[in-house]
């Protein structure tokens, strides 16, 4: 039998269509999709309710995408809005806008250019933001590096090698802070706890710390800091406590 080839859809007005199996999906009105279903390739520029779970190779988001389900994607990048109620599972993330997903995120290679809300955990291979970013439950991942540009939340930090550092725009941050004293842009990380084997912190507050080799930068509130082999700070930071452990 003759396997007939995907179709593709096309919504530039307001409309909507069912879920299925497509090719192309192209989005640049007000458009709804009733259903799970999933394609090839995914492009949003206008504003779309996908009710059901995504799943795609490739997807670019510059309108207003929610998600009412799970998302799975190979490649994606929001450079708008993507609200998934569900869970986000990716190869390549990177944000450029915002997004914000409703339980869990979990990719390969994860980039914050923008702002990344997260209600429960967060891993990656690699995680990497030059933004803002909050995650209500545990952020795990192999290689962290953040450069501070806007408020960075988790509960909970934990992986190999850990670096953070402030970026260019953080002391404007400051001065905006102080003349808007009501208006929370402390661009600072704060987590209850920072576990892995290499970590650098700059402008981080956290109840304890915990690593191999752990350097306190400029900037820093911590509570305790337990560390095996090497614990240096520098700057202006506050540890109450530091204490070496056993191997």
């Amino acid at each position: 039998m003759e396997r007939r080839a995907k179709q593709d859809l096309k919504i530039s007005g307001s409309a909507s269509a069912g879920g299925g199996s497509y090719n192309n999906v192209v989005i640049s009105g007000q458009g709804n999709i009733d259903g799970d279903f999933d394609c090839a390739d995914l492009r949003i520029s206008g504003a779309s309710k996908l009710d059901g779970n995504v799943e795609a190779l490739t997807v670019k988001i510059t309108g207003t995408a929610n998600i009412t389900g799970d998302f799975k994607v190979n490649d994606c990048k929001v450079s708008g809005f993507a609200q998934v109620h569900g869970n986000i599972k990716a190869d390549e993330m990177r944000i450029e806008g915002a997004a914000v997903a409703g339980s869990n995120v979990s990719a390969d290679w994860l980039e914050i250019k923008g702002g990344l809300k997260v209600k429960s955990e967060c891993s990656a291979e690699n995680f990497v933001s030059k933004g803002a970013f909050t995650v209500g439950g545990l952020l795990n991942s192999d290689r962290i590096t953040i450069e501070l540009y806007g408020p960075c939340r988790a509960k909970e930090i934990g992986g190999e090698n850990i670096t953070v550092r402030k970026g260019p725009g953080f002391h404007f941050a400051r001065i905006v802070k102080t003349i808007l004293s009501s208006f929370d842009v402390d661009s600072g990380l704060v987590a209850e706890s920072i576990e892995g084997d290499e970590i650098y912190l700059e402008e981080t507050k956290a109840k304890v710390v915990r690593g191999n080799n752990v350097m306190i930068g400029e900037g820093c509130e911590i509570g305790l800091v337990e560390y095996r082999s090497k614990f240096e700070q520098r700057g202006n930071s506050t540890v109450r406590e530091n204490k070496k452990v056993r191997r």
